[in-house]
């Protein structure tokens, strides 16, 4: 994930997510009323100024300011983020209050413009440039709730035992290992439902409160909700029309997936999983059933096969976060892109400090002076670490290719391309082909059955996401629209949940629950459907770099690593930034203006036929019978 950049567009963030736990989020979609005055004035009042080189003027002025006001903020909000203190929270929120007036202000200043007539690049600028907020008052309780959710989130731990037997365990690193690792039943249960009473159970006050304030601060910018202005983002009217359509292409995949795996849990768990009804959430790997990732050695079709996690070769290899991170590098600049800036190691935080708090969720940040930039995360040597790492530079190349745009379009085309161009360099990583080139597979077979685990592993983080991000939108545009009653609000999210991604609480729910801010993303205000759209995106860019890297053959067995002609073809579209219409970007890139399902279904072809062969084989229909057990 991304420390986002300054979303300065008045239908989108005003301050991108910074990967940080609280303040981080009034940030991400606000812009406040002034605090305190900057002491910065951009140019004297106009009422209705027509003259275009003025609203040029203007727009130079403001993006030289605010950039060097959300430099001061990032370092900030770094600090905190990398030193949990009471006073490193207050300089960040007070570097971000400093920000957000200055932006206030520059919103009034830009909304003097008649823009009519001013060319395209000027409009849309201008239109980028902050937000209205609401009272002093209001903006401060928005922030105040923020960040008691995040500090909720933050240092939650779940207990059990008594006096001296008694441990706590927080998210990072033990319940997360817990739940990847474990096959006792029970034990997977106690976390799970104790997160959610730790977590969920503490914040459902604050974020009943959060969304009448979200949704009334987005109705004076002028949307119906606040899920209208997070798909506002898109810039197309029939996005969620569009998003629903596209999963309604990949159920059937996701459908025989569901089922195989089902089959499999059973195998291990026994009648706790039901073969005709939806899957229990504690078992699905993590805490949230978000990624089916660890659960790849219960369900692996050719458990004969030669292992596809390369974290003993890391281990043997005495690879260290350091090395890790090189071997990233050094598959961007194969691809003849941008190297890593001699301070981004000096100034990252790679591994967890001893000595102090910090949050371990890995973030990529810009810090908008166009040299700084740093990836926060609690590195380990293994797989999974590995690919994360290539990740997070996905999003830091794309920061220093757009570097030299305004602020204002120092953005990905939308969110979705962002963890697109980090999740696919991830997956081309992840290929064996890949992992033989630079050492860490002994033996490259290319055997029918090792292509299956290959595809089965790479479904496990990608396909099992769809119907899940999909979900935690769904239901927050329902709830923000006030589709229900907030006393339905946690049945109607399991509802939402059981009908569409096949997943159910394991124990009843209480009035008292409120499950979907146990995650990271809601509790702190990131969207989630950028994940949806970035999985889709994935697969389309990786099927124009394959072709222009002059790869043959099946798209799931494609590496364009050392391909320059690919690494141009990519920096083509990352240069622009925001400055175009995401549609644009993607015809830059692709040749084609709309997402498809198109090149996910042709990857996953070859797996899709052998589920299909499979369930039907054990008689496991894909689809499930809507479980009783609700609220």
């Amino acid at each position: 994930m991304r420390q986002e950049p300054l979303s300065l567009a008045s239908g989108g963030r005003s301050i991108r997510e910074m990967g940080t736990i609280w303040i981080l989020l009034i940030l991400l979609h606000i812009t406040v009323v002034p605090f305190a005055s900057s002491g910065v004035s951009l140019r004297p009042r106009l009422v209705e100024n027509d003259n275009e080189e003025d609203a040029k003027l203007f727009l130079e002025k403001y993006n030289k300011e605010y950039g060097r006001l959300a430099n001061l903020y990032v370092l900030a909000d770094w600090d905190y983020n990398t030193n949990l203190t009471d006073e490193n929270a207050e300089k960040s929120t007070a570097a971000y209050l400093a920000l957000a007036a200055y932006n206030d202000e520059a919103f009034k200043e830009a909304d003097e413009f008649d823009s009519s007539g001013f060319s395209f690049d000027t409009k849309r600028q201008l239109s980028k440039v902050g937000s209205k907020g609401l009272s002093d008052e209001e903006m401060k309780k928005l922030s105040e709730i923020i960040s008691q959710m995040g500090s909720i989130y933050g240092q939650a731990k779940v207990c059990r035992g008594e006096g001296e037997d008694k441990e706590c365990l927080p998210l990072e690193p033990d319940l997360t290992k817990l739940m990847a690792e474990s096959v006792d039943e029970s034990e997977r249960l106690w976390a799970w439902e104790g997160w959610r009473e730790v977590v969920g159970r503490q914040i459902k006050p604050l974020y009943m409160e959060y969304a009448e304030l979200k949704n009334k601060l987005a109705k004076v910018n002028g949307y119906d909700d606040y899920g209208d202005q997070l798909r506002k983002k898109y810039e197309t009217e029939t996005f969620e029309t569009d998003i629903a359509e596209l999963y309604k292409e990949l159920e059937p995949l996701y459908k025989e997936l569901h089922a195989y795996v089902r089959r499999k849990l059973y195998n291990v768990y026994g009648e706790v999983v039901d073969l005709k009804g939806p899957l229990p959430q504690h078992l699905l790997g993590d805490m949230w059933g978000r990624f089916w990732t660890n659960l790849y050695f219960h369900v692996v079709p050719f458990p004969d096969r030669p292992p596809l996690d390369v974290t003993k070769a890391l281990v043997d290899q005495k690879y260290n976060a350091t090395r890790m991170f090189r071997t990233g590098e050094e598959f961007y600049t194969s691809l003849g892109l941008i190297p890593l800036p001699d301070t981004f190691f000096n100034l990252s935080m790679i591994e967890k400090p001893n000595d102090r708090e910090v949050l371990c969720h890995a973030t990529a940040w810009d810090f908008f002076d166009g040299k700084d930039y740093r990836i926060k995360m609690c590195t380990s040597v293994n797989f999974l670490d590995f690919l994360t790492i290539h990740h997070e530079l996905g999003h830091v190349q794309y920061f220093m290719q757009y570097a030299d745009k305004p602020i204002l379009y120092r953005d990905g085309a939308n969110d979705g391309f962002h963890e697109a161009v980090g999740e696919l360099m991830s997956m081309c990583v992840s290929t064996p082909k890949h992992l033989y080139a630079i050492g860490l597979l002994e033996e490259l077979l290319e055997d029918k059955e090792s292509e299956l685990n290959y595809l089965l592993s790479v479904a496990l983080k990608t396909v099992s996401t769809l119907p899940f991000h999909y979900v935690m939108d769904l239901w927050r545009w329902k709830a923000f629209r006030n589709e229900f009653p907030e006393v339905e609000w946690n049945s109607k999210f399991w509802e939402i949940t059981q009908d569409i991604v096949g997943v159910n609480h394991p124990v009843p729910r209480t009035p008292e629950d409120l499950d979907a801010p146990t995650i990271f993303h809601v509790a702190l205000d990131y969207d989630m459907i950028r994940y949806f759209t970035r999985t889709i995106l994935q697969f389309q860019f990786a099927e124009t770099l394959c072709s222009a890297a002059g790869q043959e053959g099946p798209l799931n067995q494609c590496d364009f690593y050392g391909s320059k002609p690919a690494g141009d073809k990519l920096a083509e579209m990352l240069k622009m930034g925001s400055s175009k219409p995401w549609p644009e970007a993607l015809k830059a890139l692709t040749g084609e203006s709309l997402m498809s399902a198109r090149a996910i279904r042709s990857y996953f072809e070859p797996l899709e036929n052998y589920l299909r062969v499979i369930n039907w084989f054990n008689n496991d229909t894909p689809g499930w019978t809507k479980s009783n057990t609700m609220i």
